[in-house]
């Protein structure tokens, strides 16, 4: 073979051996290229460490080199992955009938296969030292854990999806004593990944510090769609979970075991036990936005925990929250009509808000401009994937990137479309501001230090500037009750004593008025007290209520006024 392909360079590439072999017989030339072809093809498409399948025998390859075959898909990958410290491609489909051993440093891509395991240990396991990454696999779990990894620090996983069996990724830090004290893994990444009909967790974590994950979709899980255990420090986008321990006490998303600082922006959660649930010992967990329908139990409960947040958003099917500066500000219906949450995006750098500018026509720009109820600057999220499109309450059309990859190009309006250029991700900064990056152009929305009622907002390259930082602010989309914007509100001289308060809230109506009606409300427009009143003090017991903003608006037949209230 090698003489031929010398012989075959030879013949194409020096033209007095071509003007000397004129004569050479053409079907024998076609021949010998042909040859050469398929054996160049076949050194191109082979990788370096590879499973593939040769007819019903698979085939294992290693440095170039295959280096044996077998009838059992379990012990190809094995005798592929070795001792680890390598990239192996899975080429192939098939039946798993044992353990596949993971090893430090090791990269596995599955190219979406579907891999069936019809044993009963895990399907892949590692007890052990990392890195290890798991790219586009599909495993149809019969029984047991899908993926269990513990004490192995620096994970992927991505596009994996997991059927069946018991919990379909867990991650821990000891195989049985992940809760001790000083036992930590690192960096665990989740990403586009899926976990249906296992009969407990779809994804579970226990000792993690440093977690990131997004578009995390859980169906018909016995327990938790996502259950984060002793994990702290992380960041989460999107987790969509239906029918996750419906009529019992589990969660789509749970926080339990002294969890921290982790910070999620979407969670729906549609028939679970609860939809989200935050146990006693966690603290600085934050929700940035959810929609919890119909679940058996409470939909939100945070319980008794320290600076735990959801700030905006609806669950139709109850909240309770305790615990020292720990709120949640949902409405109690996730009905599209009425009143509903949008946003306010104000600038860390300017102090001004987006603005639609009451424009409507395609192209026109989004400008910025102070604070004000109008529902010009108010903008509803629709989630788009792991995206959000931002759509202006007043004028309907959507931010929109316009395709400008220029530093300083406008930030425009368009009306409803499918494109990229009207979708962003939400990148967390600090737990109070976010980045807003256009899925198209990569820029991000920048107030270009403008300070002037009107001036327009940018796009700019990636850059960690406040001008590029949003404090993304829950308001009401009727303009009634919106918290944020009451400072300059007239109050009709109601005067309300202490405020903050803790407890006890005295409400003084002015002289002349009787018979009014005092209403407190909640960020999501909820009527969470109510109290008929007389002229002069009146004595409102706020002690059971959760810490936070409220509204409190007092109305009679000819007169009204409502004030901001803040409860410690």
């Amino acid at each position: 073979m090698i003489f031929l392909i010398k012989f075959a360079i030879l013949y194409i590439f020096n033209p007095l051996i071509i003007f000397t072999m004129k004569h050479f017989n053409k079907f024998a030339l076609g021949l010998l290229l042909i040859m050469f072809g398929s054996l160049f093809a076949q050194e191109a498409l082979a990788y370096t460490n590879e499973v593939r399948l040769s007819g019903s025998t698979y085939i294992w390859r290693v440095n170039n080199v295959d280096q044996g075959s077998t009838s059992d898909l379990a012990t190809a990958i094995n005798n592929a992955i070795g001792t680890g410290n390598r990239e192996v491609h899975i080429l192939t489909g098939g039946t798993l009938s044992s353990t596949i051993n993971l090893q430090a440093g090791l990269v596995l891509r599955f190219h979406n296969n579907t891999l069936n395991k019809n044993h009963s240990g895990y399907g892949f396991l590692r007890d052990g030292s990392g890195p290890i990454e798991f790219y586009d696999l599909t495993l149809n779990n019969n029984t047991n854990m899908g993926i269990r990894i513990s004490r192995a620090s620096d994970l992927v996983f991505s596009n994996v999806k997991v059927y069946g069996g018991s919990i379909g990724i867990r991650v821990d830090s000891h195989p049985s004593r992940p809760y001790e004290d000083g036992r930590w893994v690192y960096n665990v990444s989740v990403q586009n990944c899926r976990f249906e009909n296992n009969g407990s967790h779809g994804l579970e974590t226990y000792g993690v510090d440093g977690f990131t994950a997004n578009t995390i979709v859980a169906r018909n899980c016995g327990e938790c769609g996502v259950l984060l255990n002793k994990t702290i420090n992380g960041t989460i986008g999107t987790v969509d979970a239906y029918r996750c321990s419906y009529g019992g006490g589990y969660a789509g998303l749970r926080f339990a075991n002294d969890c921290s600082n982790v910070t999620t922006n979407m969670l729906y959660a549609d028939e679970c036990g609860r939809g989200y649930f935050v146990l006693t010992g966690s603290n600085n967990i934050h929700l940035n936005n959810c929609q919890i329908t119909d679940c058996t139990n409470i939909g939100i409960w945070l319980e008794n925990v320290v600076n735990c947040t959801v700030k905006a958003g609806c669950s139709n099917c109850g909240v309770a929250v305790s615990g020292s500066g720990s709120y949640a500000n949902v409405s109690n219906s996730c009905s599209s009509s009425g009143g509903g949450t949008a946003y306010q995006i104000k600038n860390r750098a300017t102090g001004l808000f987006l603005d639609g500018m009451g424009s409507t026509s395609n192209g026109s720009p989004v400008c910025q401009w102070g604070n004000t109820t109008h529902p010009n600057s108010k903008w509803e999220m629709i989630a788009v994937g792991s995206y959000y499109q931002f759509k202006n309450v007043a004028t309907g059309l959507f931010l929109d990137g316009y395709g400008f990859t220029t530093n300083g190009a406008d930030v425009n309006q368009y009306a409803n479309t499918t494109h990229v250029n009207s979708q962003w991700s939400v990148i967390n900064v600090d737990g109070t501001y976010v980045r807003i990056q256009n899925r198209g152009t990569g820029m991000y929305i920048d107030g270009m230090g403008r300070t002037t009622n009107g001036s327009a907002a940018g796009q700019w390259s990636n850059t960690s500037h406040v001008n590029a930082q949003w404090q993304l602010i829950s308001v009401l989309k009727s303009a009634s009750l919106d918290a944020e914007n009451m400072e300059g509100t007239e109050a009709g001289n109601l005067q309300i004593t202490p405020n903050p308060a803790r407890d006890i809230l005295e409400v003084q109506i002015p002289r002349g008025i009787n018979g009014a009606i005092i209403s407190l409300f909640d960020m999501s427009g909820k009527a969470v007290m109510k109290k008929e009143v007389v002229e002069g003090t009146n004595t409102l017991n706020i002690s059971l209520l959760a810490p936070g903003i409220y509204i409190l608006k007092a109305e009679s037949d000819n007169w009204s006024t409502q004030q901001k209230v803040v409860k410690k």
